[in-house]
């Protein structure tokens, strides 16, 4: 199996080694939603964006590596119930929880080109994404007023998680756009040591983004 693997992969590095190349630089509108198994929370997706660089190699079958920098936002919405210590009465209240997650991703994607007359391409490509946390910050409002988020917050996020990233794009002259969906397949939920319950939350995104081949 091993032998198989690596003549795989020397076959694939030859091929590209006489492929076309193209370097360029992105940016992008990003649309993203953390989901969770957690049933009392209601989602809602935020907006964010992506700046980097793109390298392409290949041609009708290429191989695209990327690195950029993406702000990745969600939100979720639950109630809870108190009493109210002067009138001894049930009171609920709303609470907004919203997260930002700054991360630098890398996918790397293998593409088909399906169409490529002169001066117009389109493809398709999909491929796996690491995303790197460098920072995280919370907010938490209950029934509008913002409330103090405490600094260890943060550590109930892990700071690597994986990704599938799908999609299509288009080549016009220098410029390239792509529409992609990324689908988070790890937990980015870190365990608190003692806790018990199972959660599950998963950074999902769409995003349009805009490009400028500079080969």
């Amino acid at each position: 199996m091993k032998k198989v693997l690596l003549a795989s992969a020397m076959i694939m590095m030859s091929m590209f080694s006489f492929a076309q190349l193209g370097l360029g630089v992105k940016g992008a509108v990003t649309m993203s939603n953390i989901t969770t198994n957690v049933s009392d929370y209601k989602e809602a997706a935020k907006t964010g964006y992506q700046l980097g660089a793109f390298v392409r190699v290949g041609d009708k079958w290429h191989l695209q590596p990327e690195v950029y920098f993406s702000l990745k936002n969600g939100q979720f919405n639950f109630d809870i119930t108190e009493i109210d210590p002067g009138n001894l009465n049930t009171v609920t209240k709303s609470v907004n929880y919203t997260t930002s997650l700054n991360t630098i991703d890398i996918p790397v994607l293998l593409g088909y080109t399906l169409i490529d007359p002169p001066l117009m391409n389109i493809r398709l490509q999909a491929g796996p994404v690491a995303s790197i946390v460098t920072n995280k910050s919370f907010k938490i409002e209950v029934d509008g007023v913002e409330q103090t988020v405490d600094d260890n917050e943060g550590d109930i996020f892990k700071d690597l998680n994986w990704g599938l990233q799908v999609g299509a794009g288009v080549d016009f002259l220098m410029f390239t756009v792509d529409l992609r969906y990324e689908l988070g397949l790890s937990n980015i939920y870190d365990k608190p040591e003692g806790a018990t319950e199972d959660q599950t939350y998963k950074n999902n995104v769409f995003f349009l983004s805009v490009g400028w081949k500079i080969l």
